[in-house]
């Protein structure tokens, strides 16, 4: 009974979910975990973003630099918001090389689940940053919308 009655409270949250915007930005500090030509990366960043205030996120990216440009890369993260709550993510995406050797790169990333206010948490969001080999500081912005 206690089963069907927590089942019935998640459905009726999961219905007053509502889209929110989800856009900021991060400074990021890179830490290879395996060289190329398969990069491996650990991405922590800290920021301020809607949705989640001054937050930390934690991303585990693989880049793929056997093929050619575009390189393909895709990952997992997690977001923790100021007061603990995370939410989860997958992302794919791009990176393209620029002009004096930096990388412009793209992704997608979509929301898989959280805990808190997360719990059911949905939606995408794109990133945008722009990489620059040999050099772990970055900054990396976020924009989209967070289903919760």
């Amino acid at each position: 009974m206690e089963e069907e009655s927590n089942s019935l409270v998640s459905a009726a949250k999961h219905n007053m979910a509502k889209d929110r915007p989800f856009k900021g930005s991060y400074s990021t500090v890179s830490e290879i975990l395996q060289p190329a030509p398969i990069l491996k990366t650990r991405i922590t960043g800290t920021g301020h973003v809607s949705q989640l205030g001054y937050s930390t996120f934690v991303a585990l990216s693989t880049l793929d630099f056997t093929t050619q440009p575009p390189f393909q890369l895709g990952g997992t993260a997690t977001f923790t918001a100021a007061n603990g709550d995370e939410f989860y993510t997958s992302f794919t995406g791009t990176s393209t090389p620029a002009e004096q050797g930096m990388l412009n790169v793209a992704m997608i990333h979509t929301i898989t689940g959280g805990t808190g206010r997360f719990q059911n948490a949905s939606g995408s969001f794109a990133g945008q940053t722009t990489a620059f080999p040999g050099h772990s500081d970055g900054y990396i912005k976020h924009e989209g919308t967070i289903r919760y």
